[in-house]
């Protein structure tokens, strides 16, 4: 039995729209919630094949986003950026729209089947910088035209979520070979996000990651939803499931960093470890040769932390699934650093 959403404004506008999206999504888009359609990251199982370059890894998207590409929505209402922003600063580097200028509203979009629910922010528009990271000297740090889009949903009880912040502009003058130097810039990331490579050059990802693995539920209070029900799940719930997610990943990525240095260093582990809030502090590595792919291979299978790199239409995703859940971080090759996260158990 369906049960009534109770919202937070008395919009008719807002309920009308929201009527005319459930009656006109029919069955097929309450079926979408609740199995993610072919290619979308479901599962353990569905992770596709690591670091291949091919039309269909352009296709890898979490389920609140396939449900979005497959189905067609009416907008709701507007979405201010008070909806968004706290998904921004918190799981996207640090953007924050209407610091540097104010945000125009995009759209709402809404879709619900019983106990499941998804909502869908687009084209919030603001120009911001992106927040600086401790110890990395760069002149990229100025205000960018930017554009946000969320998906936020729960499924079986289980949360997702999709926030992604776009240059509004610039995608169409990248190289063709934007994606395999992109590729390989992710690469070397993960190399040095698990201590297998000596390259400060990419301790970008490295105090990102640190920082997003440190999120605690607490720091998604100003997290708000115009559906009563949904807030009232993320408050007693939502939140609490995401952060034992992000607990397990970086217990992961803790071992991984150990089990590295333990594997590949000559000099071994006794006075190399140090913590650095979440992570193991990066320590030089003596090891000769140095380890890449293989070593990195090694070191996942270990924990069974499967991490790949995978090229979509205008980013870059790397791709952390384990038993249990998959995160993702997105690198963006025009703003030239990662802005967009993703997580679903």
């Amino acid at each position: 039995m369906k049960r009534r959403f109770l919202f937070r404004r008395p919009d008719l506008f807002f309920f009308g729209c929201c009527a005319l999206v459930l009656a006109a999504g029919s069955a097929a888009v309450f079926a979408a919630i609740f199995a993610a359609p072919e290619r979308a990251v479901d599962s353990h199982s569905a992770l596709p094949v690591r670091s291949v370059l091919s039309a269909e890894e352009a296709n890898t998207l979490f389920w609140p986003e396939q449900l979005w590409e497959e189905d067609g929505f009416s907008p709701a209402g507007q979405a201010e950026a008070s909806l968004v922003s706290p998904w921004t600063q918190v799981l996207t580097g640090g953007w924050r729209p209407g610091e540097e200028q104010e945000a125009q509203p995009g759209c709402l979009f809404f879709a619900a089947a019983d106990e499941d629910l998804c909502l869908f922010l687009r084209d919030v528009w603001f120009t911001a910088r992106p927040a600086l990271v401790s110890g990395l000297p760069t002149d990229r740090f100025y205000p960018h035209p930017l554009s946000a889009q969320l998906a936020v949903g729960r499924r079986s009880g289980v949360p997702g979520v999709v926030c992604r912040v776009f240059a509004r502009e610039g995608y169409d003058e990248l190289p063709d070979d934007w994606q395999e130097t992109a590729v390989q810039r992710c690469r070397e990331e993960l190399l040095y996000l698990f201590n297998l490579s000596n390259d400060d050059q990419r301790v970008l990802l490295y105090y990102q990651l640190e920082d997003l693995l440190n999120r605690r539920p607490w720091q998604l209070e100003g997290a708000q939803f115009p559906a009563a029900e949904f807030s009232e799940y993320w408050a007693l719930e939502g939140k609490e499931r995401m952060g034992n997610m992000l607990e397990t990943l970086r217990w992961k990525v803790n071992n991984c960093q150990y089990v590295s240095l333990l594997l590949y260093n000559d000099r071994g582990v006794e006075g190399q470890l140090e913590m650095m809030g979440n992570f193991y502090k990066h320590v030089p590595l003596y090891a000769d040769p140095m380890p890449g792919q293989e070593e990195m291979d090694r070191v996942l299978a270990d924990q069974e932390l499967d991490v790949q790199i995978i090229p979509l239409e205008k980013q870059v995703m790397i791709l952390f699934g384990w038993n249990g859940g998959n995160l993702a971080v997105y690198y963006d090759p025009v703003l030239d650093c990662f802005s967009g996260f993703a997580l679903q158990g």
